[in-house]
């Protein structure tokens, strides 16, 4: 049976919203709202930067920090053997080949390509100890190019 009905959302499809209601109720519930006994805090350390080069992550001092479980670099995740994120979007170019979507790393590995991008995990026992150790967290960033008018991005000469 044929439909016209897209198979996966995309790119310029809507996407209707069914946790408004609870919203606006103040009936939300979020992780953050629970606790429970032996509970776990996670938080990330992320790039201020659009796009760096990362030299080095030091993360010696968070993991000696109070109630710290485990901090995460992108590294440890490549050593541990974590493969990228699967990107399940088929979107086409415009002639049809496959369009370019690059790997998608848990935690980034020597590049960051994005503000806010997470460069390291901190797992602790509160968020105050997680939030405490990613202060203690060090990354040696080289700031490189980044476009953010898109007019600007497809100009000849633009940084990619």
């Amino acid at each position: 049976m044929a439909t016209n009905l897209p198979e996966r959302f995309g790119s310029g499809q809507s996407v209707g919203r069914v946790e408004d209601a609870a919203l606006l109720r103040g009936r939300g519930r979020f992780v953050d709202d629970e606790s429970l006994p032996g509970q776990a805090h996670l938080l990330f350390l992320r790039s201020p930067h659009a796009h760096a080069r990362i030299r080095s992550v030091d993360a010696s001092a968070a993991s000696a920090s109070p109630g710290v479980a485990a901090v995460l670099t992108g590294q440890d995740l490549l050593a541990a053997g974590v493969k990228p994120i699967p990107v399940r979007m088929a979107f086409k170019r415009r002639d049809g080949s496959p369009a370019a979507t690059p790997p998608r790393l848990g935690l980034a590995h020597e590049t960051v390509r994005y503000v806010g991008e997470a460069v390291a995990a901190v797992v602790a026992e509160t968020r105050e100890q997680a939030a405490e150790a990613i202060r203690r967290i060090e990354v040696d960033y080289e700031e490189l190019p980044a476009v953010v008018d898109p007019l600007r991005a497809v100009a000849p000469g633009a940084p990619r």
